[in-house]
C-alpha cells in the first residue's frame, strides 16, 4: 500500500494516470525517510523542519496543508493500511513538482508519495567483520545543495557497487578537495583520544537529523570534545575509533580501515545516551 496526496492505493498502478505521469516526469524530487516505532515517529519535529527547509531550497511550492499534524496523519494512514501500527517501520516521503517549470510558472505546486517498509528496532551498536575503504572514482558536490538527501544519491549508489564488488562494509566519500564528507550509509565520526571529529556541512555531507542528534548529544558531554572540522583521509588510520550514524542503522562501529583495527568503546557510550533520546523523542 502507498499514500499519494492523502489517498491510500494498493500500489502505483492503481493511482490516477495523471499522478503517475507527474511522478515519472517530476522536477526537483526530494525524499526524506523517518523511523516509526509503535506508531510514534522518531524525531518527527526535526524531520519535518528538514523537509520543509529542503523544499524551500529546491524552490518547490509548499501547500498550506503540509503541516506537521497533516503529514503525521498520512504516516498513520499508511501504517494502518500496511498493518504496521504496532511494528517498527521506515516511512519514505517523496515530494515532487506536479508540472514542468516554465518562465511564467517557475514555482510549481508539489505533491507527495509515501511508502513503508518494516524494519528492525534499534537495539544496540551495529558491528561487522568487513572493513571500509575510500571511494575515489567521483567526488561529492559541496555546499548547501550538496547537503540535500538526493544531491549525491547517484554517487552513493556507484560507491555501493564498488563496496559490494570488493566485499567492503561501507565506503568513505570525498569531495573535490579530497576531504572526507561522510560514508555511503551516513555521517562519520572520528575518535582520537578525548576528541571526536566529524566533517562540517560545508564539506558536502548530508544534513541528516540523526547526525545532528548525535552532535547535540556530544556537545553536552564534558568528557569529550566535539569538533566539526575538515577531516583528511590520513586521519582515519591515526584514529582510535570510527563510527557511522544513520537512520537505517543507528550507530554502527567501524571494524577496520585498511590495516587499522578499531575498538567500539566510544560508540557504545554514545549509543547509551542516544537511545534515551530516541525513545523519548
Amino acid at each position: 500500500m502507498i499514500v499519494l496526496n492523502g489517498i491510500a492505493y494498493t500500489d502505483l498502478n492503481s493511482a490516477p494516470a495523471n499522478n503517475l505521469q507527474a511522478i515519472f516526469q517530476a522536477a526537483n524530487p526530494f525524499q526524506e525517510s523517518v523511523r516509526v516505532e509503535a506508531s510514534k515517529i522518531i524525531f518527527w519535529e526535526a524531520h519535518y523542519f528538514r523537509m520543509m527547509a529542503s523544499m524551500r531550497i529546491l524552490r518547490m511550492g509548499i501547500p498550506m496543508t503540509y503541516t506537521m499534524e497533516y503529514l503525521e496523519e498520512q504516516v498513520l494512514l499508511l501504517l494502518n493500511a500496511n498493518d504496521l501500527l504496532e511494528k517498527a517501520a521506515q516511512i519514505h516521503f517523496s515530494f515532487f513538482s506536479t508540472a514542468s517549470i516554465t518562465r511564467s510558472h517557475p514555482i510549481i505546486p508539489s505533491s507527495f508519495l509515501l511508502h513503508a517498509e518494516a524494519c528492525d528496532t534499534i537495539l544496540g551498536v551495529q558491528t561487522s567483520d568487513r572493513s571500509i575503504d575510500l571511494y575515489k572514482d567521483h567526488w561529492v558536490v559541496k555546499g548547501l545543495y550538496g547537503n540535500l538527501e538526493q544531491s549525491n544519491d547517484r554517487l552513493r549508489k556507484l560507491a555501493s557497487v564498488y563496496a559490494f564488488e570488493n566485499d567492503f562494509e561501507d565506503c568513505v566519500l570525498l569531495n573535490e578537495d579530497k576531504q572526507i564528507t561522510e560514508t555511503i550509509r551516513g555521517a562519520i565520526f572520528v575518535v582520537k583520544g578525548d576528541q571526536i571529529k566529524t566533517p562540517p556541512l560545508t564539506s558536502g555531507c548530508r544534513s541528516s537529523v540523526y547526525r545532528q542528534v548525535v552532535i547535540d548529544l556530544l556537545v553536552k558531554q564534558e568528557t569529550v570534545e566535539l569538533v566539526e572540522d575538515v577531516v583528511s583521509p590520513f586521519e582515519l588510520q591515526k584514529a582510535d575509533e570510527l563510527f557511522v550514524v544513520s537512520l537505517s542503522h543507528g550507530i554502527q562501529s567501524v571494524k577496520q580501515y585498511r590495516k587499522k583495527v578499531f575498538v567500539s568503546t566510544t560508540a557504545e557510550q554514545v549509543f547509551s545516551k542516544f537511545i534515551t533520546g530516541y525513545r523519548l523523542s
